[in-house]
C-alpha cells in the first residue's frame, strides 16, 4: 500500500476510534492519552492530560506532553509554556522539552528566552530529527523577530467578522475587484463530513460576495467541489473564474484540481497534468492564463517544498514545470505562490530567506520575459509573526489583500483578515451630487441664476475643510473627488447653510468610482 494511501486509511481509522463526545471529565490512563496524543488531536490529548494532572501535578511526562499539546493547537500557547517549563525543571526530562520550549517562547514573542532554550537543546543532543527545522535555523528565525519587529510595516489589519467561526478559517482568495471571496474551513457544518486526525472536521470550501455594504453569509461549495474528505482553497484567479483545490480524498492524495466557474456556479474539478507521486499544493494562475505557479515536494528542488512554474500549451495542457530558482526557493519549504492581478507582483510563503518564525509572506516581481524573480522582501510585521503565515491574495489596486493566522482577540483558532496597505494610495471616487427640487427634478442651470450654492466637506474625525465646491454651470452639478473616509457635507445657499449629510465611502476596492448623492432644495431655496 503506497504511503499516500495508507495517510486517507488513517483517516479512518482515527476517526474511528476518537470521535467519542467528552464532558468536562473523562476517565482516562497514560495509555490511552498517549494513543490520543500521537493520533494528532491536540485538543482532546488536553482534556485528557488535564485530567491526569488533577492527581499527578507534577509528572514530567504529563506536563510534557500536554505542553507539546497546547503548543501544535491553537488554544492558548501560554499554557504551553507553563508546562514545558515545568517538565524542564526535571533532571530526567527529555532533551526535545527544550526544543518545543523554545517554539513555545517564540509563540509567545519571548525570542531571547527561546534562543537559550534552543542553544540547551543543541547542547543535550548529538544529532537533531530530520523531520524539524534545525535548532541553528529557529535561532536564525528569533533573530530575524528581532530585527523585523521594530520595523514595523505601514499597514492596518481587520478581522472579517461574518466571515470566522470558533473553527479554523483559512486560506483566503479575493478576486481582483474584492467582491468575491474563497476559503478553506473546518466548521462543524461541513456537510457530509468526517472528523480529520487534529479533532476538527476535514476541511471544505467556501464562498462570499460583498454586498455592497458588507461581506454576505458564506456558503459552503457544492459536490462539485467538496467532498467527505479534504478539499482547501490555494488560489483563485483575478477574474473568479478558475478556483484551484487541494484535495486528500478519493479523486487524488496531496494533489492540485481546478474548478471552472459557469455563470454562477463551479463546475466539477479536474486534476491538473501537473500532478505527482509526490506532494503538489498551492497553486496560482497569472491572470492572462498563460503561467501557472504551484508548489512540490518533488526529489529535484532546493529541498522540501519548492515553488514551480509552466506555461500553457496550445492542446490547453500546462508545459514541463521549471523550479523558480534560489532567488525564491530556499533549503526549507517554499509554497502558496500567488501572482497578483497586475501579472507581476509575486507573494509565496517560505521557511527560508529571513523568515521571522515558521512560514513568513514574502513580496518578489515575476518578469515574463526572461522567466525570473526579483529579490523577495519580507512582508514584515504585522503581516508576518513567529507563527505559520501562508497564504495571501491582494486586489486589483494591491491596496488591500486578505491572509489568515491567529491573533489575540479572534474568533477562535485560524482567522480571516483583511490587510490594508497604506503605503498604497487609495483609490479616489468622483462624487456627483445632483440638486433636485421637492417634487423629484432635477435643478437645471438657470435655476442658479439667483442662488449662490457650494457645498463644503470636512473630514468627520477632525472636522477639517478638505474641500469647497460649486456646481457646474452647463449641468447645475457638483462634481467632488475624494479617498475613502467618512465625511460631512455642508449645503449653502446665497452664504446659509440649508442641509448637512454625512457620508461614508469605504476603504476598499471600488466597485465603480463614480458615486451619487442628492440634496433635496426646500422650497425656501
Amino acid at each position: 500500500m503506497s504511503e499516500k494511501k495508507k495517510s486517507l486509511l488513517l483517516l479512518f481509522i482515527v476517526n474511528l476510534l476518537f470521535s467519542i463526545t467528552y464532558g468536562q471529565s473523562i476517565n482516562t490512563d497514560a495509555k490511552t492519552a498517549r494513543e490520543v496524543l500521537a493520533s494528532g488531536n491536540m485538543r482532546k490529548a488536553i482534556k485528557h492530560y488535564t485530567e491526569l494532572l488533577r492527581v499527578h501535578e507534577n509528572n514530567t511526562e504529563y506536563n510534557a506532553y500536554i505542553g507539546y499539546a497546547y503548543l501544535n493547537s491553537r488554544i492558548d500557547r501560554n499554557k504551553a509554556v507553563e508546562h514545558l517549563e515545568k517538565a524542564a525543571k526535571s533532571r530526567t526530562a527529555d532533551a526535545y522539552i527544550y526544543y518545543d520550549l523554545g517554539k513555545a517562547y517564540m509563540l509567545c514573542y519571548r525570542f531571547d528566552d527561546a534562543i537559550a532554550a534552543f542553544k540547551t537543546f543543541q547542547s543535550k543532543v548529538a544529532k537533531e530529527q530530520e523531520d524539524d527545522l534545525p535548532a541553528q535555523r529557529q535561532i536564525e528565525m528569533c533573530e530575524n523577530a528581532k530585527m523585523l519587529m521594530p520595523l514595523r510595516s505601514n499597514v492596518a489589519i481587520q478581522n472579517i467578522g461574518v466571515l470566522n467561526t470558533e473553527f479554523p478559517d483559512f486560506n483566503p482568495y479575493v478576486d481582483e475587484t474584492e467582491s468575491t471571496i474563497v476559503f478553506s474551513t473546518k466548521r462543524d457544518k461541513n456537510s457530509p463530513a468526517i472528523e480529520d486526525v487534529d479533532g476538527f472536521k476535514t476541511s471544505d470550501i467556501y464562498i462570499s460576495t460583498f454586498n455592497g455594504k458588507s461581506w454576505e453569509k458564506p456558503k459552503r461549495l457544492p459536490n462539485t467541489v467538496n467532498s467527505s474528505y479534504i478539499e482547501e482553497s490555494v488560489g483563485f484567479s483575478a477574474d473568479g473564474n478558475w478556483l484551484f483545490i487541494y484535495a486528500d480524498n478519493s479523486y487524488g492524495l496531496d494533489d492540485i484540481f481546478i474548478s471552472e466557474k459557469v455563470k454562477k456556479n463551479f463546475q466539477k474539478s479536474e486534476k491538473l497534468n501537473i500532478n505527482t507521486e509526490y506532494k503538489e499544493q498551492g497553486a496560482m494562475m497569472s491572470p492572462d492564463g498563460n503561467w501557472l505557479f504551484f508548489s512540490s515536494d518533488r526529489p529535484d528542488g532546493y529541498g522540501g517544498f519548492d515553488i514551480y512554474y509552466c506555461k500553457k500549451l496550445p492542446n490547453g495542457d500546462w508545459s514541463f514545470p521549471i523550479n523558480a530558482g534560489s532567488d525564491i526557493n530556499s533549503q526549507y519549504d517554499d509554497s502558496y505562490p500567488y501572482i497578483a492581478p497586475d501579472g507581476v507582483t509575486f507573494y509565496f510563503a517560505s521557511q527560508g530567506h529571513n523568515s521571522m518564525g515558521g512560514y513568513d509572506l514574502f513580496k518578489s516581481a515575476w518578469n515574463e520575459d526572461n522567466q525570473s524573480f526579483a529579490t523577495p522582501d519580507n512582508l514584515g510585521f504585522p503581516i508576518n509573526t513567529p507563527d505559520d503565515n501562508k497564504t495571501i491574495s491582494v486586489s486589483k489596486s494591491g491596496r488591500y489583500g486578505y491572509v489568515s493566522n491567529f491573533r489575540e482577540n479572534g474568533a477562535g483558532d485560524l482567522d480571516i483578515y483583511k490587510v490594508t496597505f497604506l503605503d498604497e494610495p487609495a483609490p479616489l471616487y468622483i462624487v456627483t451630487a445632483r440638486m433636485m427640487t421637492a417634487d423629484s427634478l432635477l435643478l437645471a442651470p438657470q435655476d442658479l441664476t439667483t442662488k449662490e450654492c457650494k457645498i463644503e466637506v470636512k473630514d468627520a474625525a477632525s472636522r477639517k475643510v478638505t474641500g469647497t465646491y460649486r456646481p457646474n454651470k452647463h449641468n447645475a452639478q457638483f462634481s467632488i473627488v475624494l479617498k475613502s473616509g467618512f465625511y460631512i457635507f455642508d449645503f449653502y445657499v446665497n452664504g446659509t447653510k440649508r442641509q448637512t449629510l454625512e457620508y461614508l465611502i469605504d476603504d476598499r476596492e471600488p466597485l465603480q468610482n463614480n458615486l451619487a448623492i442628492d440634496i433635496l432644495m426646500k422650497n425656501d431655496d
